[in-house]
């Protein structure tokens, strides 16, 4: 006879009841001592709504305080409550910021999904107060997730990999408008790869006779391209050094399609691999699974990874799963890639399957477990070569690289060869 499993002190689902490849935080229980404080954040106001009980129904609201600073939040919270009590915000762009504060001060808080808080938003009437209790309730009705909360570190990784993006973005823009300019005088650059270079500028003005403000225009057009590279050039360097920095994106550089963005990207994003129990979790959150809709004997309906999860870093992954397909068969993964593409007849469901094995040999090596899908020692140094030369001479002295190229590739191979630093498998506590 099998040995009853004891009851669970809260009405909250046990792990093993959750879906089994969703990232997926639940909330603490309702503080049986406490109090719960719903915040509705905003840039600069913030309004929150205090209630006592364990479920919507037994719910009592003691208290609502609307339009508070920053400073008067903090000093309140502070001087009313205590780490018995809960502080409950939704997700936005400044609730990792006041979760840190709350618990700089010795108090608990949780942060919300937006979307689950955001689907009962949906009334004919609401305003800051309503919003604040809003989530308070939204909470009390149970299985409330939350979202991780990084540390500060990956904090700013994420934020130099948005910069990152935001500069690749504006950098593109700048050269389209330049082509766009151009081509209504029917000037094509042609194969020229950088159309901000002074030779470059030199040969567009002997193209034709331009007028005085034309010749201004078009000036305005290159400085502002040399503008946007040279940004894009300054946090491509920024992102170089944080590589060399830690071990663990110098070993992801060993794996098959993964340079220096994709390498940066996978430790901001993903922040501590102890999170996901298992790679199937970190697909997930990625969104490389494929979806798929059942009713009944007759529905089965098979659906493409679609749009969800980290758009950011799916499409990284992708264009690295482009990368080895281009290699052809010289490697297992892209022997298996064309494979899969002979055999589904779609290139898109190829890509898309060898992003979900790299995506998993990543969870391998940030775990320490040792990966498959590796590069070869020539390709290795190929892309060490590339992060040398993107630091540059001075940067690398900066950091105590070698100077030469050979020596600062050497280099960075014993760091990748040096005993494995990644965190053991346990779950975090």
């Amino acid at each position: 006879m099998k040995k009853q499993q004891p009851q669970q002190k809260t009405k909250r689902p046990p792990a093993e009841d959750r879906p089994e490849n969703h990232e997926t935080y639940l909330a603490p229980p309702p503080p049986s001592k406490g109090r719960i404080i719903g915040l509705d954040c905003h840039p600069d106001t913030f309004t929150a709504a205090v209630f006592r009980g364990s479920t919507p129904h037994d719910a009592v609201k003691l208290s609502s305080h609307p339009d508070m600073s920053l400073k008067k939040l903090l000093d309140w919270a502070a001087k009313e409550f205590t780490k018995n009590d809960l502080f409950l915000m939704e997700a936005g762009s400044n609730s990792f910021e006041i979760h840190r504060r709350l618990v700089d001060l010795g108090l608990r808080a949780a942060v919300m999904e937006s979307c689950h808080v955001g689907k009962q938003a949906k009334t004919y009437a609401d305003n800051d107060k309503m919003a604040a209790a809003r989530i308070a309730l939204v909470y009390l009705q149970g299985n409330a997730p939350c979202v991780w909360i990084p540390d500060a570190a990956t904090c700013e990784r994420r934020e130099l990999l948005h910069a990152y993006s935001k500069a690749v973005a504006d950098h593109t823009a700048a050269g389209n408008a330049l082509k766009g300019y151009l081509n209504q005088y029917t000037v094509r650059l042609g194969s020229r790869q950088q159309p901000e270079a002074a030779k470059t500028e030199a040969w567009l003005l002997g193209q034709r006779d331009w007028t005085p403000l034309q010749r201004e225009l078009l000036a305005d057009h290159l400085a502002h391209l040399r503008i946007q590279s040279a940004r894009r050039k300054s946090l491509l360097r920024l992102i170089g050094r944080q590589i060399c920095a830690e071990p663990l994106m110098l070993r992801c550089m060993k794996l098959l399609g993964i340079g220096q963005i994709n390498a940066f990207a996978l430790l901001a994003i993903i922040g501590d691999v102890r999170r996901f129990e298992h790679p199937g979790k970190l697909v997930a959150y990625i969104g490389l699974n494929p979806g798929q809709r059942e009713s009944g004997r007759g529905k089965h309906i098979k659906l493409g990874i679609g749009k969800r999860g980290r758009g950011d870093m799916r499409r990284l992954l992708v264009q690295g799963a482009h990368a080895i397909l281009r290699s052809g068969r010289e490697t297992p993964l892209g022997k298996w890639g064309w494979k899969l593409f002979a055999r589904k007849g779609n290139r898109n469901i190829a890509v898309a399957a060898v992003a979900r094995k790299l995506l998993v040999q990543v969870w391998h090596l940030l775990s320490g477990n040792p990966p498959e899908a590796l590069e070869t020692d020539k390709s290795l140094a190929i892309k060490l070569n590339k992060l040398a030369v993107t630091l540059g001479k001075e940067q690398r002295a900066g950091i105590s690289l070698p100077a030469s190229l050979t020596d600062c590739v050497n280099h960075l191979r014993e760091r990748i060869c040096a005993p494995s630093a990644a965190p053991p498998q346990e779950s975090p506590a």
